[in-house]
């Protein structure tokens, strides 16, 4: 049940991520609202994003052990990170759409890396 929400969770962070930058961003550019106001969008995006990366992980931990040499734990991790960095560098938006470029690219390979499964709770079952 719980491989459920993760993956549900993974969906939305990433879904929302993908979508703020690439259709969002680029909508509002065009308009002439970005960056003034397009970054609250953005800001959002990544705050709930960091959000659901912690509640991906908690919700990973309290199922099963973890493997710390696990790419996907590992990728997840970095992205975690990356949205806190991305509100260190908060004066200076240009930086910030790096950031979000990079979780961007991140989020494909983690869901390269692991493409149904968030936790691979399978190989611990005896």
């Amino acid at each position: 049940m719980i491989r459920q929400y993760l993956i549900l969770l993974r969906t939305f962070w990433l879904g929302g991520l993908w979508s703020a930058a690439y259709l969002v961003r680029p909508l509002l550019e065009h308009r002439g609202f970005f960056p003034q106001h397009g970054l609250e969008v953005m800001h959002a995006v990544v705050g709930i994003g960091a959000v659901c990366g912690i509640l991906i992980f908690l919700l990973a931990r309290m199922s099963g052990p973890l493997l710390w040499s696990e790419s996907p734990l590992q990728l997840l991790l970095v992205m975690v990170l990356l949205s806190f960095c991305y509100f260190g560098l908060l004066p200076w938006w240009k930086l910030q759409m790096i950031v979000v470029h990079a979780m961007s690219v991140l989020g494909v390979i983690w869901l390269w890396k692991a493409p149904a499964l968030v936790v691979r709770k399978d190989r611990y079952r005896a």
